[in-house]
């Protein structure tokens, strides 16, 4: 395949066709290359290709499948799937962190402008970009920012997250010949097992906050809820809006996301 395997699956296509069928070790695996077979596969005939491969990253860092994205196709999957766009992605939830993604906005422009020396030097706006998308995403999920914040083991929540986006998308030798998966040749399993743990902590420290405040009704009035708030509603209301029970398990794996 090499290291642009798209081009190469590119190039199968045109020697064999819009279909092919590969072995990805001992992983059988079919190419589609076409607009049309595109919709065959991912709208006509959905429900069949609709689950995602049992892979280390799922298993290992998304709490065995149990996230949204990585859930197996099924009664799991639609419970998940209800509960985010019933409760956490809705218009309303949406709009009501605007203040938030704004003050954020704003934040990262005056830190540019900062960096710049005030426009006389130019600025790595990836670098900004990715902090500003990281803050956004954390004030929705728990209410406030992380990234400078050191974990156990002395690592910061910055370079978990770096962490966690390397080895996630890693080639990972178990994946595609499972019989020498316990091996872990390349270390990757061993690397997502410790990441999760960090994670793991972390998110328990998160919910615990969450839960405190809640005993303490320290919460003000005018406080938006945060994502974790709103599942923690869930799980000590037992919503009938969901047919099973929301779990401290299910919180974490809905975070990692």
């Amino acid at each position: 395949m090499g290291h642009l395997p798209h081009q190469s699956l590119a190039e199968l296509a045109k020697k064999y066709g819009n279909i092919v069928f590969l072995r990805l070790g001992s992983v059988p695996t079919v190419v589609i290359s076409s607009p049309a077979m595109s919709k065959e596969f991912l709208k006509t005939h959905d429900s069949v290709f609709a689950s995602r491969p049992p892979v280390s990253a799922a298993k290992y860092l998304f709490y065995d499948h149990r996230d949204v994205t990585f859930a197996r196709y099924g009664e799991y999957w639609r419970q998940m799937r209800k509960l985010c766009t019933m409760e956490l992605f809705t218009v309303k939830r949406t709009e009501s962190f605007k203040s938030m993604r704004e003050e954020e906005v704003i934040t990262m422009v005056r830190s540019i402008w900062q960096q710049s020396g005030e426009g006389i030097h130019s600025v790595d706006l990836r670098g900004s970009l990715s902090l500003l998308t990281q803050n956004i995403v954390c004030r929705m999920f728990s209410g406030r920012t992380f990234s400078d914040d050191e974990l156990n083991g002395g690592i910061t929540f910055k370079n978990m997250v770096s962490e966690m986006s390397a080895i996630a998308r890693a080639f990972c030798i178990g994946d595609y010949i499972p019989f020498l998966g316990w091996l872990d040749l390349d270390g990757i399993r061993r690397r997502m097992q410790a990441v999760r743990k960090t994670f793991d902590e972390f998110a328990e420290k998160v919910i615990d906050e969450h839960i405190n405040r809640r005993r303490e009704k320290a919460e003000e009035e005018h406080r938006v809820k945060d994502m974790v708030d709103v599942l923690l509603d869930m799980a000590e209301s037992e919503s009938q809006r969901m047919e099973m029970k929301i779990t401290r398990l299910h919180i974490k794996a809905i975070i990692m996301v």
